[in-house]
């Protein structure tokens, strides 16, 4: 019997599907992938409704590898958004597994339901062990969108097989199978899944482009740090939290590369943009660690520190001034040394943090006007104690550096 024009509408939906993510790939979205895991699958529900003789398993063999491999490309593009891939000879296993259990249930028995059952419990299999360990790594909006939309279609699945099994096998002939209640459901339960899965990709992608252009307005694009921008938009989200009495103490760096000015002026800015860029990579290490670090605007940068006191926040600005004293910038400035001054404080319990900032850049300056080169730290106005600090200097002998 021909399929209908509402059975065509199946396959041909679930390919609409498939062309417009991989017409969104134009757009700049990463859905190629998972266009062609629904081509694949679109294409074996098309297959699904071309008449063939029912002695034959090439038909059946052919329109469920294409089914259980479009399964198996939309996983493997679930599984790309960590960077990562599972051994495709494993996902080929369970493919020519799937293939030799369809051609023995149409050959040996002659059963559209175990050819069914088969493909439909490799599909779940294949999904739950895709999403499980995903599910299990979520951290973005886009993979819980993901995430709930496999989990969707692996119940979906496996429920239908347990149904499939409990129920009465139906006395059809191979060709009749496609019009059967049972043949129906699978068709439409491709459908919802595809339809579903488009809806989740492109939500997800969505969710994506946002966080990307997010990030990069809040991204230093020099020094791979928060610019101000996304310092203030990260202080308005934690709302003050990592500065509460039971967070533990938050150190203050301040952070100015000396004589930058000059630096531009005798070797071109192309080599202070490279100054600025080993600077914050000397910072990355420690706001990895910690709160965050941040180019506030020309050659100033700041450092916090969660859970440090005023001593050991002093012995990291100290490490770092000491460490950019050593680099080294052959063949540009092979016998050049560079500075830079440290202001060091720590926020109070319940105090503003644009007190702290200001705080510790009066100390930065202070740092400035004591001959630059060293590193100055007060806990707060009439919390400080008087007195020096020696700290190894990298670039040779010993650096006073000054509490205020």
């Amino acid at each position: 019997m021909p399929a209908s024009l509402l059975e065509w509408s199946v396959p041909a939906a679930i390919l609409l599907c498939a062309i417009g993510l991989c017409a969104a790939r134009f757009v700049g979205f990463n859905t190629l992938r998972w266009g062609g895991a629904l081509g694949s699958l679109g294409t074996g529900y098309a297959i699904m409704l071309v008449q063939a003789s029912e002695l034959s398993p090439y038909k059946q063999a052919v329109e469920d590898a294409f089914i259980l491999g479009g399964v198996i490309l939309a996983c493997r593009a679930l599984q790309s958004r960590r960077g990562r891939q599972p051994p495709c000879y494993i996902d080929v296993a369970v493919l020519l597994a799937s293939t030799a259990m369809v051609i023995v249930s149409v050959v040996l028995f002659s059963s559209a339901k175990l050819e069914t059952f088969f493909v439909q419990a490799c599909c779940a299999l294949v999904i739950w062990r895709a999403t499980l360990p995903f599910a299990r790594q979520v951290e973005t909006t886009s993979d819980k969108v993901l995430t709930a939309a496999f989990l969707f279609i692996a119940l979906v699945l496996t429920g239908q097989c347990v149904l499939y099994l409990a129920a009465p096998t139906p006395l059809l002939a191979m060709g009749e199978w496609r019009t059967s209640v049972w043949g129906t459901l699978i068709q439409y339960t491709g459908l919802l899944g595809s339809i579903a899965l488009t809806f989740a990709v492109f939500i997800a992608t969505s969710y994506d482009a946002i966080e990307k252009y997010r990030r990069q307005a809040h991204t230093d694009a020099l020094t791979g740090l928060l610019n101000r921008q996304g310092l203030d938009t990260l202080l308005a989200s934690v709302s003050r939290r990592p500065f509460s009495d039971n967070a533990g103490p938050t150190g203050v760096i301040m952070a100015d590369i000396d004589n930058f000015k000059r630096i531009n002026d005798v070797f071109g800015h192309a080599f202070g943009d490279m100054v600025l860029a080993r600077f914050g990579a000397l910072l990355r290490p420690k706001a990895d660690a910690h709160i965050c670090a941040a180019r506030l605007g020309g050659e100033e940068f700041l450092l916090l520190l969660h859970g440090e006191n005023l001593e050991s926040a002093t012995a990291i600005a100290e490490e770092i001034r000491a460490n950019f004293v050593a680099q080294r910038w052959a063949p540009h400035a092979p016998n050049s040394r560079f500075t830079a001054s440290m202001g060091v404080t720590l926020v109070q319990a319940g105090e503003p943090f644009a007190n702290a900032l200001k705080r510790a850049d009066d100390l930065l300056y202070t740092a400035k006007r004591r001959g630059r080169n060293c590193t100055v730290s007060d806990e707060a106005p009439g919390g400080a104690v008087n007195g020096l600090s020696r700290f190894s200097n990298k670039a040779g002998g010993e650096k006073c550096c000054a509490r205020a």
